[in-house]
């Protein structure tokens, strides 16, 4: 696989309804460290549960894990299904507002998802499973011909220099220039639920240390209660250092 790597020029916070759910945090956190069969079964047991039926988001990882899974072939042969359903929740997610809004704020996970089945599919192409790789191919026309590789840095390129770029691109204040210089200096501690400081870190518990730290100014503990204490602009006027919410 190819090297993808996170640029952060703003911080990311979501939350959903009112408070932020363990359980999808989990999810997410495993998913991203490549824990797929864990991701797979705790999303099917969240599945089983009809307090969770209000979201996308425990079949989403289902399918995300399960077409990680598939390029297994014994997986594969005995799950032969995930193509199809696969199919239908993009399907079905395309076609609703709520969905849509899912499907965006996990760009990164379907960007470097697409990055995955690609390369699966020239692996299926090299060794001569015709089924598999139209299967494959015909998800990445459907469904990911749209998403970019937003996450994909030139190899030729550090982090750094990306950064560079953003700033060349945007002017920004010298304080917002010191926030994101400290958020900077975090970059690869661990996710932790309820997490504060540099031993790990969840969301809100990483936006509000930066700012004590760099500002000494106190933020509110949990990702709501923060989207409700802010100043609100317009999508237009977002510069590096602001707070983007996303709900559900």
């Amino acid at each position: 696989m190819r090297t993808i790597l996170v640029v952060f020029s703003f911080f990311w916070l979501s939350f959903f309804g009112t408070a932020q759910v363990l359980e999808f945090d989990m999810l997410e956190m495993k998913y991203s460290q490549g824990h797929y069969g864990t991701v797979y079964r705790k999303a099917n047991r969240l599945m089983d549960n009809p307090e969770y039926d209000f979201s996308y988001l425990p079949r989403y990882y289902r399918i995300l894990s399960g077409l990680q899974l598939a390029q297994n072939p014994r997986w594969l042969k005995r799950n032969s299904w995930i193509f199809s359903e696969a199919s239908e929740l993009f399907e079905k997610m395309n076609s609703t507002f709520e969905g849509r809004s899912v499907l965006r704020a996990h760009m990164y996970e379907m960007s470097a998802l697409k990055n995955d089945l690609k390369q699966w599919a020239g692996d299926l192409k090299v060794i001569g499973d015709r089924k598999t790789f139209g299967q494959v191919e015909l998800l990445l026309d459907r469904y990911f011909k749209d998403v970019k590789y937003i996450l994909e840095l030139p190899e030729d390129k550090t982090i750094a220099e990306k950064y560079k770029e953003v700033k060349e691109v945007v002017s920004i204040s010298a304080q917002r220039e010191q926030i994101l210089n400290q958020a900077k200096k975090h970059i690869g501690v661990p996710y932790k639920w309820a997490g504060t400081s540099p031993n790990g870190f969840d969301c809100s518990g990483f936006t509000s240390y930066v700012f004590q730290v760099e500002l000494d100014k106190r933020l509110a503990r949990r990702a709501a209660d923060q989207y409700q204490e802010v100043k609100k602009v317009r999508k237009k006027h977002v510069q590096p250092g602001d707070f983007v919410f996303f709900d559900n």
